[in-house]
């Protein structure tokens, strides 16, 4: 069947042999080397050590599609490399497609595509990859390792197995914040942008810089995580191709 591929100036469509909506059954935890450990995941929940409780307000209301372009990093996507496909970069899925896909394996997923995309908007970074990885960390959000849903913890913040539950946030939409922080701070060294409050307990901690692709995040956000961020970029490949596959149905509809 025809499998979706993505690149950062167009969808690409070859002929592949199909793939389920399954997720690598590889664990993952997320944080640096030194501090990481088995978050207990059935497909990946991961987190960084310490967390912690977040008591920020709401970010309701502030969460508009940006702040001034200066306040963004410069983009220089890379073209046709999965190894080079760059944490920062445009969103190309809108919230609907997203909350589609997950709710395709998990109807009871909450909603959060546009939370993904306003934050990724904003700090210049891949929204739509992020909430795969997202997914990846929650198991569709059917959070079956030790992260609790009510934490509103959707990218694994301090849990690293032994029944260790990581982080806590407010809201959902606080959750997200940190997620999206947390990888702007792997990402690139340049200042976070001051429109919204600082939520991710670990953004101090990570060597600034020193993730800025996705597939660079193994053995950093994933110990040993040899190929967590190739599962991420699965998940995504997953997500483009059930759009197409959205898209068409629509296309047809038209032209019956």
């Amino acid at each position: 069947m025809e499998k979706a591929g993505y690149d950062d100036s167009f969808i690409v469509i070859e002929n592949t042999s199909t793939t389920d909506n399954q997720t690598s059954p590889n664990k993952s935890t997320s944080g640096t080397p030194e501090r990481s450990g088995s978050s207990g995941n059935a497909i990946g929940m991961g987190g960084n050590t310490g967390g912690g409780t977040s008591t920020g307000s709401s970010i309701v209301g502030n969460s508009g599609t940006g702040s001034d372009p200066g306040n963004r990093p410069d983009i220089d996507p890379v073209h046709g490399n999965p190894a080079g496909f760059t944490i920062l970069g445009p969103t190309f899925l809108s919230p609907e497609h997203m909350n589609r896909f997950v709710k395709n394996i998990n109807p009871k997923a909450p909603e959060l595509g546009s939370f993904y995309l306003t934050f990724g908007e904003y700090y210049g970074i891949r929204g739509d990859v992020a909430f795969a990885q997202a997914i990846l960390e929650t198991d569709y959000f059917r959070f079956t390792g030790d992260v609790r849903p009510e934490q509103n913890n959707f990218s694994g913040l301090g849990a690293t197995g032994s029944k260790a539950r990581g982080a806590s946030f407010a809201t959902p939409e606080e959750g997200v914040l940190a997620h999206l922080q947390h990888l702007y701070a792997y990402a690139t060294t340049i200042k976070l942008p001051g429109q919204y409050p600082l939520v991710d307990p670990r953004f101090d901690l990570v060597d600034r810089g020193s993730a800025p692709t996705w597939i660079a995040l193994n053995g950093k956000w994933a110990v040993p995580g040899s190929d967590y961020g190739q599962t991420i970029l699965d998940i995504y490949e997953r997500m483009i191709h059930l759009t197409i596959q959205h898209l068409e149905t629509t296309r047809q509809n038209l032209n019956p």
